[in-house]
């Protein structure tokens, strides 16, 4: 049910801000309302209490929205929050945001590393990706696990690109296993 959500108001408030022409725009603002409600999560407990009034809960969206966010955003919060989805708000806005960068060919990508990568091998994967893919740009965000080994794990949405040495390791002892058992 909360995928639904998710997925159904998230892809409402895209073709609502696709219609008038503000994708982009309501992109970014709702981007920048993701960070905010992640740096504040007592504001969502707020809105989700179960003493406060749903007519308190909307005074305070419109009182905390109005005039910064795009009346689409503040629109899609206001119902989240009549319709007790005020859980999914940030959810709603990802799964908004996700088929925004869609729709402007922009990629997200995740590289994890066992070290942390120069500038000139970052901007070597983000070209990589680019010349792959079919997006004219591209977001990666890169993290280090030590854990790794050496190689890199590369997440652009469904796709895994595991190249790992601890994954051709671990390939390598099932293998191994998978052999020992054969000669039994």
């Amino acid at each position: 049910m909360a995928k639904q959500v998710r997925t159904v108001y998230g892809s409402a408030l895209f073709d609502a801000a696709r219609e008038v022409g503000r994708l982009t725009a309501v992109r970014e603002q709702a981007e920048v309302i993701i960070r905010v409600l992640d740096e504040n999560p007592e504001f969502l407990q707020i809105l989700n209490h179960p003493e406060i009034s749903m007519k308190e809960k909307t005074e305070l969206v419109n009182a905390v929205f109005s005039g910064s966010a795009d009346p689409l955003i503040t629109g899609t919060i206001v119902v989240l929050i009549e319709k007790e989805h005020g859980r999914e708000i940030g959810y709603v806005l990802e799964s908004f945001v996700s088929e925004a960068l869609e729709e402007e060919k922009i990629g997200v990508a995740e590289v994890t590393s066992a070290v942390e990568l120069s500038e000139d091998q970052k901007e070597r994967i983000r070209k990589k990706l680019l010349d792959t893919t079919s997006y004219e740009a591209m977001r990666v965000h890169y993290k280090v696990d030590p854990k790794l080994i050496g190689g890199l794990i590369i997440r652009l949405g469904d796709r895994v690109v595991d190249s790992s040495l601890s994954s051709k390791l671990a390939r390598m002892q099932r293998d191994l296993e998978a052999g020992s058992q054969e000669a039994i």
